[in-house]
Formats: structure tokens, C-alpha cells, sequence
């Protein structure tokens, strides 16, 4: 019994030596140093820590910052960041598609930066686009390559809008050729508008004033801040007002397009019509003719301080005897009326000589009206024309007559030696006192 007892206990004391051993063994075997790599994070952001952007689909040439973090445990020796954009990511013409860095150490808990500069897509929808990084490091001289997720925002949304318009003149009237239409554009949205273009589509009486004045390029649009662009503007001369609507198309972002409607009113405005001429028998060489045209205005605004300038021709002249100043030849030529409301009319009298040049016949008289209106801050001008007739002299209807008549030269001078005698006998006559 005591033999058993003992080989008992001996193989206990065997098996308790031998649990010992292992695990001496392995606490031994867990303290030896284990070979570790580092591990590694990927951020993305548009524009800079300090001042970042939002892409939007459309946008063009923005800056894209992207930093590699080393998480440790370990420093990562000869590392290599690349990233090689794909959709809807397109890189700026003349950069490169791969955006490369190196660096001999990157310390655990230190990052490594990346920039490039890109076009996104306009056909790209809003949202975060998963990208990726591909990081080589070294360890024992072996190369390692990890591929790190990286997420893109793609979260901007620009949106033009038109915050205000003028036109200059502020007021546009009938007979105004040329004007100017400022529009302003702001972009309301969350990220900037990049390819911005404007163009003006125009209707009658309105026109572009040159070749290309209905198109504007503006390019970049920063978010809030209104910029304004301008378009010159013909118009029509018209004699009423003529209302109508242009259209101011925008477009952005490559595809994106906006249209807004624009009212272009022309106020009211006076308009001279000749309504009656009184003048006497005109003939070549009249020294001393009146005409008197009479006006009306036929417009719906009344013509303030309107003032009548006869426009000389080789036929006729303002009449100023060459006695007088020949200063008075300006009042000679020029004429003030009191306002004419809508409506109403005013006499235009001038004295006129008639060229000794000229045949009979119908020639022009031309004066150029010159008014202000209420509201206007520039004149306006009319031109009115009326049509006069000359006749001959007494001497060329004479002889017209007699060579009707087949009279010879005797007989021509016979017959004016008979008038002018009794002209002179009817104004002796005249001077005879009576008895």
C-alpha cells in the first residue's frame, strides 16, 4: 500500500513539474518582440482646411485637399501616396489624372497632403462618392502597398437667380435709339456657379446695339454676391410707346440653365402733326415771305418749353434786312411756343426769302422741333417737313405768257413800256388832290 502510495504521488509531482514547464515556455514565447506595420486614413475636402468649398456637379477647377494619416503603432519608412481620380472626378486640362507624393518617414499620428484640381461632371448627381488611396511603405526593405477608402463630398448646389435690373436711361421714350440694361445676377445656392453666361434674346421695338452685345460671359459666380452685366440696346424710333419683353437666359455649370423675363416699357411722348399752312402767293426771289404752320400734338404727353428751329436750304433763308444786327438772324431762325399739352396746337410763323436760283416748283421747308417732357432728363427732337410752292416772278410769267402768244422781242418791250406807263399814270392819279 505504501509503494502505491508513493508512485502515487511521484506521478503528481511529475505532471505538476511538466505544467510548470509549459507554461514557462510560453509566457517566454509571448515576450519575444513581434514584427508591426502601420495602418493608415484617408480624408478629402474641397478648397483648404482653412477656407473650404463645396463641388457641385458643374463645378470647374476646384482645388481638392486630400491628407494621409499614419495611425501607427510604427513609423511607415519610404511612403507613397497615389491617388488617381475616376467619375465623376475629371482632372483640369494640363494637370496630371495621378496625384503623386513621397515621403522618406511618416511618424505615427502624422498625416502627408495631397492637392489636385479638378472638373466635376454635370451629369454627376449630388451626394459622396467612394474613392480610394493607394499607400506604399517599406518594412525590413520589403514593400508593402494598402489601398485606403477615401469618401469625396460632392454636396454644392448653385442656383442663379436674377435679383435685380435698370435700365439707362431710367426712362425710355419714343425716339430713343440707343439704351443700356443692367441686369444682376447673385447665386443663392450653397456652392459658387462656375461657366456662367448670359444672353439677352430681344423683340421689337428692342435690338442688340452691336454684334455680340447680347452676350455676356461672367465665368466665375461667388455665392451671395451680386454681379452685374450689361448689354447695349438699340431701339426702334418709334413715334408711340411700344411695350414688350426680353428674356435673360443663364446658364452654369455646364448644363444647368435658367431663363428670367425682363419688361421693357417706353413711357408716353409727345408727337407734332401739321394740321393747316397759310402763307401768300411764294415766288422766285421773294424777299419777305411768311409761313405759318399750325401744330398739333397728337402724342399723350405734353410737350414743355418747345422751341422751332428753321433748318436753311439752298432755297430758302430766314428774311433778315441788312440793316439790322445780323445777330437777329437767330431769332430769325428760331421759335418759342408756351407748352402745347396733349391735344392741343400751336402756330409756328416765320419770315422767309426765296432764292432767285431756283425754278419754280414744290420745295421742302424743314423745321426741327426741340421739347422736354415731365420725368424726361433728355430732350427730345421732330423733324417736320412741309411742302411749298414757288411760283415764277411777274416778269417770267410775262414772258411765259407773250412767248405762248408768238410775240417778238419789239413787240415784248412795247407792251412793258404800256404797263409800267399806266402803273405810273394810276399812281399819279392817286397823288391828285381832290377839288
Amino acid at each position: 500500500m505504501k509503494e502505491n502510495y508513493r508512485c502515487l504521488m511521484l506521478a503528481r509531482f511529475l505532471a505538476l513539474a511538466l505544467l510548470v514547464c509549459f507554461l514557462a515556455g510560453a509566457m517566454a514565447v509571448s515576450a519575444l518582440p513581434v514584427s508591426a506595420q502601420p495602418s493608415f486614413e484617408a480624408t478629402a475636402l474641397w478648397g483648404s482646411p482653412q477656407s473650404q468649398l463645396l463641388a457641385a456637379p458643374g463645378s470647374t477647377s476646384l482645388p481638392l485637399y486630400l491628407a494621409v494619416y499614419n495611425l501607427g503603432p510604427v513609423p511607415a519608412q519610404g511612403l507613397s501616396a497615389n491617388f488617381t481620380a475616376s467619375y465623376p472626378l475629371v482632372p483640369v486640362r494640363g494637370e496630371s489624372k495621378s496625384v503623386i507624393t513621397k515621403v522618406p518617414l511618416l511618424p505615427a499620428g502624422s498625416d502627408v497632403v495631397l492637392i489636385g484640381y479638378y472638373n466635376v461632371s454635370s451629369s454627376a448627381q449630388v451626394g459622396v462618392y467612394n474613392q480610394s488611396v493607394r499607400v506604399s511603405f517599406l518594412e525590413e526593405n520589403v514593400s508593402f502597398t494598402v489601398t485606403v477608402p477615401i469618401e469625396i463630398p460632392i454636396l454644392g448646389n448653385p442656383l442663379v437667380s436674377l435679383s435685380a435690373y435698370s435700365y439707362t436711361p431710367s426712362e425710355i421714350y419714343p425716339g430713343y435709339t440707343r439704351a443700356a440694361l443692367t441686369a444682376y445676377l447673385v447665386d443663392s445656392g450653397s456652392s459658387p456657379a462656375a461657366n456662367v453666361k448670359a444672353r439677352l434674346s430681344t423683340s421689337y421695338p428692342v435690338y442688340p446695339a452691336y454684334n455680340g452685345s447680347n452676350s455676356v460671359t461672367v465665368g466665375y459666380l461667388p455665392v451671395g454676391e451680386p454681379v452685374p452685366v450689361n448689354f447695349a440696346l438699340g431701339i426702334v424710333n418709334t413715334t408711340s410707346g411700344v411695350n414688350t419683353t426680353l428674356y435673360l437666359t443663364v446658364s452654369y455649370n455646364n448644363g444647368r440653365a435658367t431663363t428670367f423675363s425682363i419688361p421693357f416699357v417706353e413711357g408716353t411722348k409727345a408727337n407734332l402733326q401739321v394740321v393747316a399752312i397759310y402763307t401768300p402767293t411764294m415766288r422766285v426771289g421773294d424777299g419777305a415771305d411768311y409761313v405759318t404752320i399750325t401744330l398739333r400734338n397728337t402724342g399723350s404727353a405734353a410737350a414743355l418749353l418747345p422751341v422751332f428751329t428753321l433748318l436753311p436750304s439752298n432755297v430758302f433763308q430766314p428774311s433778315v434786312p441788312s440793316s439790322e444786327n445780323p445777330l437777329l438772324a437767330i431769332l430769325a431762325v428760331n421759335v418759342t411756343s408756351n407748352s402745347i399739352p396733349a391735344g392741343s396746337e400751336t402756330n409756328v410763323t416765320y419770315v422767309i426769302q426765296v432764292s432767285p436760283n431756283i425754278p419754280e416748283g414744290t420745295y421742302p421747308l424743314t423745321i426741327l422741333a426741340t421739347w422736354r417732357q415731365q420725368g424726361s432728363t433728355m430732350p427730345f427732337y421732330q423733324e417736320i417737313s412741309v411742302n411749298l410752292n414757288v411760283h415764277p416772278t411777274l416778269l417770267q410769267s410775262l414772258l411765259t405768257f407773250t412767248s405762248i402768244l408768238g410775240l417778238n422781242a419789239f413787240e415784248i418791250v412795247l407792251i412793258l413800256v404800256i404797263v409800267v406807263l399806266l402803273i405810273a399814270l394810276g399812281a399819279s392819279a392817286r397823288r391828285k388832290p381832290a377839288r
